[in-house]
C-alpha cells in the first residue's frame, strides 16, 4: 500500500472550524468542525483525489516542501498522510 504525504494549509474559521487546502493538488480542499475533524477530512479528501489520479493514470504531483509555502498570519501548514483507496474487484 502506497502512502502519500502532502502539506495542507489549515485556515481557522470564525465558527471554530477549519478549512483545508492542498496547494499541490488542484481542487483538493475540505473542512471540519474542529481541528481533529479537519485532519480526518483532509486525509479522506487527499486519499480520494489521489485515487482518482491513479484510476485516470494521471501523474501524481510532487509534494511541496512545507517550509516553502506562504501562508497568512492565521493559517498554518500540516503534513497530511493518505493511502488512496484501491479497487479489489476485478
Amino acid at each position: 500500500m502506497i502512502k502519500y504525504t502532502y502539506p495542507a494549509v489549515f485556515t481557522p474559521e470564525k465558527d471554530g472550524g477549519y478549512s483545508v487546502d492542498f496547494p499541490d493538488i488542484p481542487g483538493c480542499y475540505t473542512c471540519g468542525d474542529s481541528l481533529e475533524d479537519a485532519i480526518y477530512m483532509a486525509e479522506d479528501a487527499l486519499a480520494l483525489m489521489l485515487h482518482g489520479y491513479e484510476q485516470e493514470k494521471r501523474a501524481i504531483p510532487i509534494p511541496s516542501n512545507p517550509d516553502d509555502l506562504t501562508v497568512k498570519k492565521n493559517e498554518f501548514v500540516k503534513n497530511v498522510i493518505a493511502c488512496p483507496k484501491t479497487d479489489t474487484a476485478r
